[in-house]
């Protein structure tokens, strides 16, 4: 993973909480009830910004220091760590049965069988949306498969 650091504007929002944009990247913004929570949804957007920039071959712009502060505001640098594996690109097992039109429990057959490819992002169970669309463009008959007869 590398390591990033960019400048991010607070201001009080008229509604109450903050907002927080990266002036330095381009519709990067948040926002948050407190300046923690603020804060914290703005490392996460820096994040999946950055990470989506790695994964799909974008230039990441070079951060500037020294933006001035927002009327009522603030500025601060806030470091990150992130590569393109920051990304989910996958559902829960309950909305992959949804795509699918199958029972939940069909869904984890079908990650057993290798059918579905999943994996554990955060402690949550994914479903890569990958083989979700790779199952969809087959045409899966109903019932179970026959057994083919082996000649002698």
């Amino acid at each position: 993973m590398a390591r990033f650091i960019y400048e991010v504007e607070l201001r009080p929002d008229v509604d109450g909480g903050y907002c927080v944009s990266v002036p330095d990247l381009e519709g990067c913004f948040s926002q948050g009830e407190s300046i923690e929570e603020a804060m914290s949804m703005a490392a996460d957007a820096l994040m999946t910004y950055v990470a989506a920039s790695i994964k799909y071959g974008d230039p990441i712009p070079e951060p500037v220091f020294g933006h001035k502060a927002p009327k009522g505001g603030m500025v601060v640098a806030l470091s990150f760590e992130t590569d393109a594996s920051y990304l989910v690109d996958g559902v829960s097992p309950s909305e992959a049965a949804v795509i699918l039109g199958v029972s939940r429990a069909r869904v984890s057959q079908m990650i057993k069988a290798g059918i579905l490819d999943a994996y554990t992002h955060a402690g949550e169970r994914i479903v890569d949306r990958v083989s979700i669309e790779a199952r969809l463009a087959e045409t899966p008959m109903a019932g179970r498969p026959r057994k083919v007869l082996e000649k002698a």
